[in-house]
């Protein structure tokens, strides 16, 4: 896992603690996102399966995906000890230790075996600048997937500067007045946007997953300017 621009213990956006609260409110369609990711997960895993999760941060997805199966094996990757602590918490009230564990670190910190049947990566490579350290990301993922396995990608998506996405914010800021954030927070997280996310166009993402080693792909989710890709490791 390349490392990220925001540092989720030394400068994060908000705390661990708050991350859970904060999230679902500022990013469209938060439930929905990881609903429609565990679909598919479902549509295409067997009972019994090696799932990788990586940013699994404050571990909202480990407890969805091993509530959603208990036979899956699941390893969350994440380079922050706070957010991990916060998903150690979590793992531990919904029973789950024995099925999920946690890994401090990136994901080529991990053995080279490729060994999981499914990996994903929700709001999380956004925060990689495009300079090599995106593909070098999605690289380290594929290494260790087995051949056929699923691969899905959920990210904030765009290009900055552009009219599309200034709109895209413009509609961002209305729906977050519907959900009642403060303007200090709006504040803080367009600030976060603006210097540590790095958003790219669809039609990157599609290239870098093909440079990858990905093919197979389509988007499943789409909420303002987050977008979601299921697709095959090749």
């Amino acid at each position: 896992m390349t490392k990220q621009t925001v540092d989720f213990d030394k400068n994060a956006p908000m705390a661990g603690s708050e991350y859970d609260e904060i999230a679902p409110l500022a990013l469209p369609g938060y439930e929905a996102m990881h609903q429609m990711t565990l679909a598919c997960l479902r549509a295409k895993l067997f009972d019994e399966a090696n799932l990788l999760v990586v940013g699994a941060g404050t571990g909202m997805e480990l407890v969805r995906f091993g509530k959603g199966n208990s036979k899956w094996q699941i390893l969350g990757v994440d380079p922050s000890e706070n957010m991990l602590a916060v998903a150690k918490n979590k793992i531990e009230q919904y029973g789950l230790s024995e099925q999920v564990k946690l890994f401090q670190g990136y994901t080529n910190d991990l053995p080279d075996t490729p060994i999981y049947d499914a990996a994903t990566s929700i709001l999380v490579m956004h925060f990689i600048p495009d300079d090599g350290g995106k593909l070098a990301f999605l690289q380290s993922i594929a290494q260790r997937m087995k051949s056929s396995s699923t691969f899905i990608l959920v990210d904030v998506f765009g290009e900055k500067g552009t009219d599309d996405f200034q709109e895209m914010i413009s509609l961002v800021k209305k729906l977050w007045e519907e959900t009642g954030i403060t303007e200090a927070k709006k504040a803080e997280i367009l600030e976060t946007m603006e210097k540590g996310v790095n958003p790219i166009s669809e039609t990157r993402v599609l290239q870098l997953l093909k440079q990858a080693g990905f093919g197979k792909v389509i988007r499943f989710y789409t909420g303002l300017w987050v977008g979601g890709w299921m697709c095959v490791k090749n």
